[in-house]
């Protein structure tokens, strides 16, 4: 079976998020801006939430869960957004690997999810590794 990109989500506004790991970061393209320790991410953007995910035949979804639905939108919703939208990014964006893990290890303890230890590791194991941040 070949493995489909699964895109769930996507934002219809713009989301902002301020980290202290992006002090002194300037960036900005067509999809995301760093500026002032805010992250801005236009409406439009998509991405498929925590990974991996797989849909066999096109008719349900396999993978790595979201969690249960809080205020209408999966648990991680908002950390995955950000962690996917930084490591899409990672070869032009001034950020390293063990900054983005971080932003995202911060996210998923604001948030109080319970499988944090656990993703935390999987995306520092197992996720992207090549960050220009790192060069």
């Amino acid at each position: 079976m070949a493995k489909t990109k699964v895109w769930l989500f996507r934002l219809d506004h713009m989301y902002r998020y301020s980290h202290p790991e992006f002090e002194g970061v300037i960036f900005k393209n067509d999809w995301l801006m760093i500026k002032d320790t805010t992250l801005t991410i236009n409406a439009g953007y998509a991405w498929d939430g925590a990974t991996p995910k797989w849909q066999p035949f096109g008719l349900f979804t396999v993978g790595t869960p979201d969690g249960a639905l809080r205020f209408n939108l999966p648990w991680t919703y908002q950390a995955t957004l950000v962690h996917d939208a930084l490591t899409q990014f990672r070869d032009t964006l001034p950020l390293s690997k063990r900054q983005v893990t971080q932003i995202f290890d911060d996210q998923l303890y604001e948030l109080k999810w319970p499988l944090r230890k656990l993703y935390v590791w999987a995306v520092d194991r197992f996720g992207p590794q090549d960050f220009a941040g790192d060069r």
